[in-house]
């Protein structure tokens, strides 16, 4: 897609520590806030912002006064309007409406803050700190937050990220044991796929029928 830009296009990018998206202008920096608003946190805002606003995008004004808001700890909904009302591509009714997305992210409770992180690592194939915030909500304090169901659809989440990182068996078991806890298809099938890909062929065959998968739909998965 094209995003019209007015102001300077950077000879270096910014690159967005979160998920390592390169962007040129203030106009593909507010596109990709508006786009990925669960994922922007005050850690998206510090120096390295500011400086590049200055010598990459020319805006020195709006680099001095972002530079200032992180000095004094603004609010996050102060910095990003900011930048936001710092160029015309988004109307104001729109930067509203994320105002008010914003102000019920702001209004969740701190482990599903901490879900919608892990879930955007993953998303931005960041799979090695995926498994660290899936670990850190699976093992530590925040676990009991969650019901069954989403504890299960957690550990189908950190099994994806084990998934791409090679560490098939692993994987494998983390589906099956999403399965026990959310009964999800999806999870039955990846689990029963992660066994086909790690060359467990008898395993599948006996896991397949003892959940009740018919020849035909084991052929269907092996297809």
């Amino acid at each position: 897609m094209f995003i019209l830009c007015k102001g300077e296009l950077a000879k270096e990018p910014y690159i967005i520590s979160v998920s390592e998206t390169p962007v040129y202008s203030l106009e593909e920096l507010c596109y990709y806030m508006h786009h990925h608003i669960y994922s922007v946190t005050e850690e998206f805002f510090d120096e390295r912002l500011a400086q590049w606003l200055s010598e990459q995008a020319g805006l020195d004004a709006l680099a001095e006064k972002m530079r200032g808001l992180i000095q004094k700890k603004n609010d996050l909904k102060d910095l990003v309007v900011t930048l936001m009302c710092s160029c015309d591509y988004y109307k104001e009714e729109e930067i509203v409406q994320l105002v008010t997305v914003m102000k019920k992210i702001e209004n969740l409770p701190a482990h599903e803050k901490n879900k919608i992180k892990a879930d955007h690592y993953l998303r931005a194939g960041k799979y090695g700190k995926s498994l660290q915030e899936y670990k850190r909500l699976l093992y530590g304090d925040m676990a009991e937050q969650f019901s069954t169901e989403e504890y299960g659809d957690l550990l189908h989440n950190q099994a994806i990220a084990l998934f791409h990182v090679s560490l098939f068996r692993e994987a494998a078991n983390g589906f099956k044991e999403a399965y026990a806890r959310n009964h999800s298809e999806q999870s039955l099938q990846q689990y029963l796929y992660a066994l086909l890909l790690n060359g467990q062929e008898e395993q599948f065959e006996q896991e397949g029928s003892s959940f009740g998968k018919t020849e035909e739909e084991l052929a269907q998965l092996r297809q």
